[in-house]
């Protein structure tokens, strides 16, 4: 199957040199956005499999802004296309972890390398972190298992808190890698001072990461606290039956809170084992 791609770039005439060139190595040219703006709308409409983004583009946002965001909703590879290689900019680009960087005037096989390599390290990077995922859950069912087979010993208390302490420590060991990369690509830390920033960024990545364990979800606001609602439940066979199975997003919602040093608190306010239609968290500041 041929990939799709989009150009992001201002100079109709290169762009169209571009489209030319791509198309003759059998890639498919989703469009040709000439602003940041119209990148990320192409991108949401035609869902291509690489973004060709030069860094210099005319209006508010520049091609390194709107390859963040692409980055960030869509989770599409960049190849950065630029006539300029001065410090200011290759720092800035690098944040974004592109998966290529071309200087013009650069030649058909200049860009089709790039293109496959890109290809191929987005595509390993998803088998890796689906990798990461499923052996998160698999460590799950296994603490399961081995405390329901104690749980003649233990009281049910006894269990929960085993359970929640050696999910958490694995969870951590996992995740909070993939979560600390978040960060770097939105130009942030867990220090930061931008609490607001940090906070939101922090939100969007754990609704990611449900969203990837096959759980619909959604964030809201309400007066001073943010929720999180699931809508429904990848394990509600077994949790309707024995609530303990919620321990899985309690351990995971929980700990990764406890990451970005946000004076606060979480707590869950519904559970669809409980027989409610959802399942909410709530998060708040006492900043």
């Amino acid at each position: 199957m041929e990939a799709k791609v989009l150009i992001v770039e201002d100079e109709r005439i290169l762009a169209i040199g571009m489209k030319r060139k791509l198309e003759s190595a059998g890639y498919a040219v989703t469009g040709i956005a000439s602003s940041g703006k119209e990148a990320i709308e192409n991108a949401k409409k035609t869902n291509p499999n690489l973004v060709l983004m030069d860094i210099v583009l005319k209006g508010p946002m520049d091609g390194i802004e709107a390859a963040q965001q692409i980055i960030n909703l869509y989770n599409i590879p960049v190849i950065y296309i630029t006539a300029y290689a001065d410090d200011e900019i290759l720092e800035r680009a690098m944040i974004t972890e592109p998966y290529g960087y071309l200087l013009k005037p650069f030649n058909l096989s200049e860009l089709k390398a790039n293109i496959k390599m890109a290809l191929y390290k987005h595509k390993a990077e998803i088998k890796r972190k689906e990798l990461i995922k499923n052996r998160i859950m698999e460590d799950y069912y296994q603490f399961m298992i081995h405390g329901m087979d104690r749980s003649k010993y233990y009281s049910e208390m006894d269990i929960r808190n085993t359970l929640l302490k050696t999910f958490e420590k694995s969870f951590e060991e996992k995740m909070k890698p993939e979560f600390e990369k978040k960060l770097k690509n939105k130009g942030l830390n867990i220090s930061d001072e931008d609490i607001i920033l940090l906070f939101e960024t922090y939100l969007s990545w754990l609704s990611e990461l449900f969203t990837s364990f096959g759980i619909k979800n959604k964030i809201r606001s309400e007066d001073d606290s943010w929720y999180l609602e699931f809508f429904n439940c990848s394990w509600s066979e077994y949790s309707v039956k024995n609530p303990i199975f919620c321990i899985n997003c309690n351990a995971m919602v929980n700990c990764s809170f406890k990451w970005i040093n946000i004076r606060g608190d979480v707590c869950r306010m519904s559970s669809i084992a409980s027989n409610s239609p959802k399942c909410s968290f709530k998060f708040y500041s006492t900043h």
